[in-house]
């Protein structure tokens, strides 16, 4: 499912001047708008899909529904 994501973000969604949001979904018409959480959420959620395991120790770190690292204290 994150191939099939990536694949359409690229697709649908680039531009010569960064990743716009999409008007209507059915049609594909882009806005001239890109989201403030694109780069701090959405890149950083496809990171974490692709990510090397050695880079990410999840007994040690969880992330929060924004995918902010916290680092376990329990």
């Amino acid at each position: 499912m994150g191939r099939t994501f990536l694949d359409a973000l690229i697709h649908y969604c680039k531009t010569d001047a960064g990743y716009a949001a999409l008007r209507n979904v059915e049609t594909k018409e882009k806005k001239d708008d890109m989201e403030s959480f694109f780069l701090a959420e959405t890149l950083k959620y496809l990171y974490l899909l692709y990510a090397p395991p050695e880079t990410l120790d999840l007994s040690k770190v969880i992330f929060n529904t924004e995918a902010h690292p916290i680092k376990k204290t329990w």
